[in-house]
């Protein structure tokens, strides 16, 4: 994965990330999803969230992408994504606010949108139901299929139908979380 020449100029380059990152990770995640736990969640507590965190960013490593963006050597954020057999989940993007919106989100977009089409796998992912980049999401042609208390599920298809095929466990959030665990 290549950053476009516009991206570099700007300063910005991308990394994969590792275990010395851990820290790094948990801020970036406090930063750009406090008021979420807050809001849903009763509260970010801190001892709980690092546990949380941690567990998630092991998890990360593992997978098909895990990269920290930086600007100018400084970390000012991370994406991953997981490609399974099936379908392409476990999407996240995580911004620092003065690198939003400069184009990381439009590049990362387009990157797994076009691997879905080449791979003919869907998306899945799932976004705070507050959360004003689901507008994005959904200019790059996801769609809403399901919600729970705090998020959208939301999927993209290559064919842009956004037919979700029941082999995929995903069609009712409830029974994501049962048969998912």
């Amino acid at each position: 994965m290549v950053l476009s020449e516009d991206l570099i100029g700007k300063g910005f380059s991308l990394q994969d990330a590792d275990e010395n990152d851990l820290e790094k990770y948990i801020d970036i995640k406090r930063t750009c999803h406090k008021k979420y736990i807050d809001n849903y969640y009763g509260g970010w507590i801190e001892d709980i969230q690092v546990i949380i965190n941690t567990d998630s960013f092991h998890r990360m490593l593992k997978y098909s992408c895990f990269k920290k963006i930086q600007l100018y050597n400084a970390t000012v954020g991370f994406f991953a994504f997981n490609e399974l057999p099936d379908k392409i989940s476990e999407i996240s993007l995580l911004l620092t606010e003065p690198v939003r919106q400069k184009g990381i989100e439009a590049f990362y977009l387009r990157h797994i949108t076009t691997l879905s089409k080449q791979v003919n796998k869907p998306i899945f992912l799932y976004v705070y139901k507050s959360d004003p980049v689901q507008e994005l999401y959904k200019q790059f042609g996801f769609k809403i299929y399901d919600q729970s208390r705090a998020h959208y599920l939301l999927s993209f298809n290559q064919d842009n139908t956004n037919d979700i095929n029941q082999s995929y466990d995903s069609r009712s959030y409830i029974n994501r979380i049962l048969i998912k665990g």
